[in-house]
C-alpha cells in the first residue's frame, strides 16, 4: 500500500516573483490554494517546506503544517529533501511528492494520477505531462516540452526534456507539469548526484536523473495547471478567471 508524503517547497525571495507564496488570488493566497488541493486529494500527509519568518507566521495562523529549512538552497527539490530528513517518522512513507508551490489551480485528480503510476512497484520516479493545445506554448521556452516512449496504455517513459519543441516534426507536443513523485531511496540518490551538463544547459534538474540512467515515468493528464512564475503569469491567470466568471 502506498503511503505518500506531500511536501510543498516555498520561498519569498524568488528572483522572478518576490513574495509569490503570499500573493492574493481571488481571496486566497497562493500557498493556501496549493495546500488545499493537496489535502483534498486525500493521498497522504501534507507539509509546507519554508525558510521565511513571514511565511511561517502565516502558516501558524492558518494551522497549516510546516517544516523550516535553510534559506540558501539550490532548488525546490533540495528544500523538499531537507524537510523530509526532518520528519521523525519518515521511514513510514514509501512515496515522497514534490508539489511546487506555484500551481494554485492544480486538480486533485492530477495528484491521484501521479500516485497511480507507482502501482508498478519497479517505478522509482514519476511526473506528469499534458498535450499542448495552445500552439503558442510550443515555442515558449518557459514551457518545458517532453519526448516520451510508451510503456503501457496509461504510462510513458521520459526520453528527454527541453525548452525547445521536441520531438522535432511531431504532430503532437506535450508539456511537462512540474510535480514529482520519488521513492525515498531514489530521492536520496538523486540528491547525491552531481549536476549534469544537460541539466546546466537546459536549466532543468530532472535531466540529472536521465543522465544518471534513472527512468522517469510519465502520466498523461488533461487541463494542465497554469504555473505562476512571474507577475505576468498572475495577470494572465486573473484574466482567465474573470472570463470564466462571465460565462
Amino acid at each position: 500500500m502506498t503511503k505518500a508524503l506531500i511536501i510543498i517547497p516555498v520561498r519569498m525571495s524568488s528572483s522572478r516573483f518576490p513574495g509569490k507564496p503570499l500573493i492574493n488570488i481571488n481571496g486566497k493566497t497562493m500557498i493556501e490554494r496549493v495546500w488545499n488541493c493537496a489535502v483534498q486529494a486525500n493521498i497522504g500527509d501534507v507539509y509546507v517546506a519554508c525558510c521565511d519568518k513571514l511565511v511561517k507566521k502565516f502558516l501558524i495562523e492558518r494551522k497549516i503544517p510546516y517544516i523550516c529549512t535553510k534559506k540558501n538552497l539550490k532548488s525546490g527539490t533540495d528544500r523538499v529533501y531537507q524537510a523530509f530528513l526532518k520528519i521523525k517518522n519518515r521511514d513510514s512513507y514509501n512515496l515522497v511528492i514534490n508539489l511546487q508551490g506555484d500551481l494554485p489551480f492544480l486538480k486533485t485528480s492530477h495528484l491521484r494520477s501521479l500516485v497511480s503510476i507507482f502501482k508498478n512497484k519497479d517505478y522509482q520516479m514519476a511526473s506528469l505531462a499534458s498535450k499542448i493545445i495552445d500552439s503558442e506554448k510550443i515555442k515558449d521556452k518557459n514551457v518545458v516540452k517532453i519526448a516520451m516512449t510508451k510503456c503501457n496504455s496509461n504510462v510513458y517513459r521520459a526520453v528527454y526534456f527541453s525548452r525547445l519543441p521536441i520531438p522535432y516534426g511531431s504532430k503532437d507536443y506535450y508539456e511537462h507539469i512540474g510535480i514529482y513523485g520519488y521513492k525515498p531511496k531514489i530521492l536520496k540518490s538523486f540528491m547525491a548526484m552531481k549536476s549534469s551538463k544537460l541539466e546546466f544547459s537546459e536549466k532543468l534538474e530532472q535531466l540529472r536523473a536521465l543522465e544518471n540512467l534513472v527512468d522517469i515515468y510519465i502520466g498523461i493528464v488533461k487541463d494542465p495547471p497554469m504555473s505562476v512564475d512571474t507577475p505576468t503569469d498572475l495577470k494572465k491567470l486573473k484574466k482567465k478567471l474573470n472570463r470564466r466568471k462571465k460565462l
